[in-house]
């Protein structure tokens, strides 16, 4: 999994996560459309234990946002 500078599959990446792990979201944000094994998702998280965004897709929850977390 690659975290972003930006909410978008073209930033530079900050960080790679092996799949699966455990992730600190602080905040989510619409960002880069990312399709992936048939599902398609705008949604990104922030991560500040790696200084950038992960897109939503990747995130083990059945909701596109996720709930109880604020918008960046």
């Amino acid at each position: 999994m690659s975290v972003r500078q930006q909410p978008s599959t073209d930033s530079a990446r900050v960080a790679r996560l092996p799949g699966p792990a455990s992730v600190r979201v602080a905040c989510q944000v619409r960002g880069g459309l990312v399709e992936y094994d048939g599902y398609s998702n705008d949604a990104w998280s922030y991560l500040p234990d790696h200084g950038g965004y992960l897109s939503n897709i990747f995130i083990d929850v059945t909701d596109a946002r996720l709930p109880g977390v604020p918008t960046c």
